[in-house]
């Protein structure tokens, strides 16, 4: 089979997303399909390459308003090229599936849209501006799509109501590969490095974005009774400018800048040693896709603390495989970060769960089975004119 994946941003570049598309083009390649991903060309590269046996097509980027690449020059390049048997999209409110979508009208493709999730945590005039884009563009967007993929269920429902046809909607999990606890990692380098030795260490990992709840979790690392160093693995992403400094005048308003690090972004090998040297695992999100740093943290056997939002709530189950805690309510996040703490028996059980949960349910084979189920459904659909 002949997939075009089509996504805003693509590795080098990091994010949950970026490892999603990367993690299911390469699996695709693997099993002997002809894979090609169009993004945006940033950070700048090689416009033209094949990576992991995925042909990288980077097009050129003018801008990133609200994270969003503006990338023109894709819309001639759909419209040329039409020699595939499925095109996948990611993300509606990404430029590059509005694109995708217009190119459709004309090219008339099987045509796969995933949603990684619909909380932009978005305030004042970017949220009404939000509000109308998904009543408009959104909703065509999503209309328009042959196969709608939700990561999860609770999502499944949600787009249902942003314009995805019920009919045509499935839960498609995301994956991650498992790893071997310590393999390719060195969790004493990594507290050495920062001088972690012997401190209880609350990691989180992921992009630097008003969505991921940042501000409540320093101001919770401010109420622990348990004095944890959190370590906020990670960087702005494109359009966010100001985020990251935001965060730290905070940090430094409350004088927390020796129990606050920001290390910034991590190679895929520091990043594995951050999450075996780990105490604790912290997600404070407003809302998820599917949490991929959750569910690499768990894969390491270590408790994930995560709000009690779409998205993480799927992944995580109270007491089960990790805890939950309200949203935007640094108190409330304080005291369970300081009870988890204060428990290693507890968390090591959270912990051995976690892991068994992900090697059953996040796991290649299951996942890309049921992808290509997708895009065989989305070709006969097309092929039986009920596109």
């Amino acid at each position: 089979m002949r997939v075009l994946q089509v996504v805003a941003y693509y590795p080098p570049h990091l994010g949950g997303l970026e490892r999603h598309v990367e993690g299911l083009s390469r699996k695709l390649a693997e099993a002997g399909h002809e894979v090609t991903v169009y993004t945006a060309n940033v950070p700048k590269l090689k416009p033209e390459e094949v990576v992991d046996g995925v042909e990288v097509r980077r097009f050129r980027c003018l801008a990133s308003p609200l994270g969003n690449p503006l990338t023109p020059g894709l819309l001639g390049k759909l419209l040329e090229n039409d020699r595939f048997d499925v095109v996948h999209t990611h993300v509606h409110y990404h430029m590059c599936s509005n694109l995708t979508v217009l190119s459709n009208v004309f090219r008339r493709r099987p045509l796969v849209l995933t949603c990684h999730g619909l909380e932009l945590g978005y305030r004042g005039w970017k949220r009404a501006l939000e509000l109308v884009y998904n009543r408009t563009v959104g909703w065509w967007t999503f209309r328009s799509a042959d196969e709608v993929i939700a990561l999860t269920p609770t999502l499944a429902g949600m787009v249902e109501q942003l314009g995805a046809r019920r009919d045509r909607t499935v839960v498609v999990p995301g994956w991650i590969e498992p790893v071997s606890a310590g393999v390719r990692a060195d969790p004493a380098g990594f507290r050495a490095a920062y001088g972690l030795a012997g401190k209880k260490l609350v990691v989180f990992a992921g992009r630097l974005l008003p969505a991921k709840g940042l501000s409540c979790l320093i101001d919770a690392a401010r109420q622990c009774q348990s004095g944890p160093t959190v370590a906020i693995i990670g960087d702005e992403a494109p359009g966010y400018a100001g985020c990251k400094e935001s965060l730290v005048q905070q940090v430094k308003r409350l004088k927390l800048e020796k129990q606050v690090l920001f290390l910034g972004r991590f190679t895929r090998e520091d990043l594995e040693a951050a999450y075996e040297a780990a105490d604790l695992f912290v997600l404070p999100s407003l809302g998820e896709g599917l949490p991929v740093s959750v569910l690499e943290a768990m894969s390491h056997g270590k408790c994930a603390l995560g709000t009690d939002v779409v998205g993480i709530r799927d992944v995580i189950r109270d007491g089960w495989n990790g805890a939950l805690v309200e949203a935007r309510n640094p108190a409330a996040l304080a005291r369970r970060i300081d009870a988890l703490l204060g428990d290693d028996g507890m968390r090591a059980r959270l912990g051995a769960q976690a892991r068994r949960d992900v090697e059953q349910n996040y796991t290649p084979p299951a996942v890309l089975g049921k992808m290509l189920d997708v895009y065989r459904q989305a070709c006969e659909r097309r092929r039986s004119g009920r596109g």
